[in-house]
């Protein structure tokens, strides 16, 4: 398929290359750094401007379509940026909660199934040491952290050595996790939003209002449809 029939040429996407003036780059990684017009003009060689010649300036130069498409592309980035990262805490604090302590320990016969083998051997001869009821059951050790998924290991938060050397994990907080992942999904919210049936007069009047003005729709409101009342039949 040749590119005339691509709906979006590659390498064609306004403001993806940088401004080939160095000053105009710079002007619009200021901006999308959300700086002032009058603060980002002078930090491109006009800190003596004043305020009015400053904001002037910056805006003849925001009205050329290149630089105007260039801070648009670079706010955009930031905003992914943003969105990138809260998905990763998001799926961070889903995994902290939905962890299982089990993925951290394992049972010594599973170490060194060799080693265990000839214990339990020793165990059997020894009269002495042999138990009523069957072997011994195999104790449950922390699991070694050299053994660990990265992506398991990353849900601990601290480790502790024990007496015989071992590392013992510790898990972030659950509980924790619950309510950050609450509070950033809206989820602990102590209102539902109203129905429209729920409001009052007035906000219904003020809600229609400003639908009407996003619409780009003239309309009049007033209260005359609220205060007039059905007259009784005669």
């Amino acid at each position: 398929m040749s590119d005339k029939k691509t709906l979006v040429p590659v390498g064609h996407i306004p403001g993806s290359k940088p401004l080939k003036v160095a000053k105009y780059e710079r002007y619009a990684r200021y901006r999308a750094q959300a700086l002032s017009r009058i603060e980002a003009f002078r930090k491109i060689g006009n800190e003596a401007a004043l305020d009015k010649t400053a904001h002037n300036n910056a805006t003849r130069l925001e009205k050329r379509p290149g630089i105007r498409d260039r801070i648009s592309y670079l706010t955009r980035q930031a905003e992914e940026l943003i969105a990138e990262k809260r998905a990763r805490i998001e799926e961070l604090l889903w995994n902290i909660h939905e962890s299982n302590i089990q993925d951290f320990f394992i049972t010594e016969d599973q170490i060194n199934p060799a080693e265990n083998s000839n214990n339990r051997a020793e165990i059997s001869n020894n009269p002495d040491q042999q138990k009523v009821g069957g072997s011994p059951r195999a104790r449950v050790v922390p699991r070694p952290l050299t053994e660990l998924a990265p992506e398991t290991a990353k849900l601990i938060e601290d480790v502790t050595i024990d007496s015989k050397g071992r590392a013992v994990p510790k898990l972030y907080s659950k509980l924790q996790a619950n309510k950050e992942l609450r509070q950033m999904l809206n989820i602990s919210a102590k209102e539902a939003p109203r129905d429209v049936t729920q409001l009052s007069d007035a906000e219904l009047i003020a809600q229609l209002a400003d639908q009407a003005k996003e619409l780009g729709i003239e309309i009049d409101l007033n209260y005359r449809f609220a205060q007039q009342q059905k007259e009784p039949d005669k």
